[in-house]
């Protein structure tokens, strides 16, 4: 168990959320918060995927966490390293899913769960949510601050973007009305096919300035470094390290430039 610092601090709280699976919402999410532990923020990853991948990814503690914190019980959130803590997911979260849906409070635990003192320490909140537009999905943009939607540039990767759009401004209109894109992330970038390139236009196209400028490359040094618990960011002379960086970097500038209430929430043509 670690000590936290009850002060409070300017917080900011992220969801990477895309119901189409293996676009890299947990990639990022690790990698994210890796980088900026690295730059010493006080981060946490919050794994909400029943696959618990984020959480085999950091480390081997079978530690209570998402599940039962959303569930009223005892948690615990686990250190990492210097600066990032997890609180740690796992197959029970899909069971969660189906008893929640009864309870009148469905949608808001996170929310709730979030008052507790001992998140008041963390400046960065990033969440992985699962692969579909769930209980636990609608539960994190609940809770969130910001939204990011991480894409691969692949056929279809466009597909499905209404309902996830609709979603969102249903807890924009219901639940969360502060929710806000942060943008979009392209993932696995391969830029030698024609097609990839293609396909990143389009997506550039239909979000305009809310895609981030650097994308993440597809490589194998991810999966290599997810196998050996490192980060991207302690690499050496490897593309992918310079991306997450950049990444990174971008990330925090939007977050203090965040845009104005007025500005839409989706760009025009990708409103449901």
């Amino acid at each position: 168990m670690i000590h936290f610092d009850k002060t409070q601090c300017k917080q900011h709280r992220i969801v990477f959320s895309n119901q189409k699976g293996g676009v890299g919402k947990t990639t990022l999410t690790r990698e994210l918060g890796l980088y900026l532990a690295s730059k010493e923020k006080q981060v946490l990853v919050i794994d909400m995927d029943p696959q618990a991948n984020l959480t085999r990814s950091l480390t081997d503690s079978e530690a209570p966490g998402t599940h039962e914190a959303l569930s009223g019980h005892l948690y615990e959130i686990i250190e990492v390293q210097s600066c990032l803590s997890i609180l740690c997911g796992d197959i029970k979260m899909a069971t969660l899913e189906k008893s929640l849906i009864a309870e009148i409070d469905a949608y808001t635990r996170m929310k709730e769960l979030f008052e507790d003192d001992v998140f008041n320490s963390f400046e960065y909140i990033l969440i992985d949510s699962p692969p579909s537009l769930g209980v636990l999905t609608v539960n994190a943009l609940t809770a969130a601050e910001h939204l990011i939607i991480p894409m691969n540039p692949s056929l279809y990767s466009m597909q499905g973007t209404n309902d996830l759009t609709a979603t969102v401004r249903k807890v924009r209109k219901s639940l969360n009305p502060d929710l806000k894109l942060l943008g979009v992330i392209i993932n696995a970038f391969d830029s030698i096919p024609v097609i990839t390139r293609q396909i990143k236009d389009e997506i550039r196209s239909s979000f305009g300035d809310r895609v981030f400028s650097s994308v993440l490359s597809k490589s194998i040094k991810i999966e290599e470094a997810i196998a050996s618990r490192d980060g991207l960011v302690s690499l050496q002379n490897a593309k992918v390290k310079d991306e997450i960086i950049l990444l990174g970097e971008e990330l925090i500038q939007r977050l203090n430039s965040e845009p104005t209430s007025t500005r839409a929430f989706m760009p025009s043509g990708v409103e449901a």
